[in-house]
């Protein structure tokens, strides 16, 4: 298992991995309720995304073999977290292309929705941020995002930075194996579900 930092070019791939490996998500499934829209229109929304924004702010990694990739982990270094909004606006045109004007206001506003939630929970102390782990469905359990997590976690270490993510309770223990911490609760709003905030001290 290679784990590398990820490239413009892989772009489209990260987002493919990373739809499949959410497919069935909570938070995925408040974002977009319609099963079909949603694997219709993520993909291109997901990876505009990562390449307009994720990759600006540097801390992605991918995760594979034999030039297959097989997990994205979209991390955030310490004070990289804001993106201009002119970059920001680079990534407008393939949603609202995909989503269609009406769905894309719909969508922009559960997004700011949970910003605003998780930016609330946010730990003030610099530190790296997990945003998003994924692994395609095919290789889940095979220490695809193990490998994923002891790449940056082992920088962490060696230049002794904390961590932080959020995750559904059904991750928790994962993420305990590697030294994470339940420090708050987070209540999506409109009947979205309660995620937990970890720590890595």
């Amino acid at each position: 298992m290679q784990v590398r930092d990820a490239a413009r070019a892989d772009a489209r791939a990260m987002g493919g991995v990373l739809v499949r490996a959410f497919d069935e998500d909570p938070v995925m499934t408040w974002m977009f309720a319609d099963a079909e829209r949603r694997r219709r229109i993520y993909p291109r929304m997901m990876t505009a995304l990562i390449k307009h924004t994720y990759l600006y702010k540097g801390g992605c990694q991918v995760a594979g073999g034999d030039g297959e990739l097989l997990g994205v982990a979209l991390w955030i270094p310490p004070g990289r977290a804001k993106v201009p909004l002119w970059r920001q606006l680079f990534a407008a045109p393939t949603m609202i292309a995909n989503a269609g004007p009406v769905r894309f206001v719909r969508i922009s506003r559960r997004g700011a929705q949970l910003d605003s939630v998780l930016k609330l929970a946010h730990p003030a102390e610099p530190h790296w941020y997990l945003s998003v782990l994924g692994t395609e469905p095919s290789a889940q359990g095979t220490g695809v995002g193990g490998a994923l997590l002891r790449s940056r976690l082992a920088e962490c270490d060696r230049d002794g930075l904390p961590a932080y993510l959020e995750c559904v309770d059904a991750n928790v223990p994962i993420y305990e194996r590697f030294g994470f911490k339940v420090i708050s609760d987070i209540q999506i709003p409109d009947g979205g579900p309660v995620l937990r905030g970890m720590w890595r001290a």
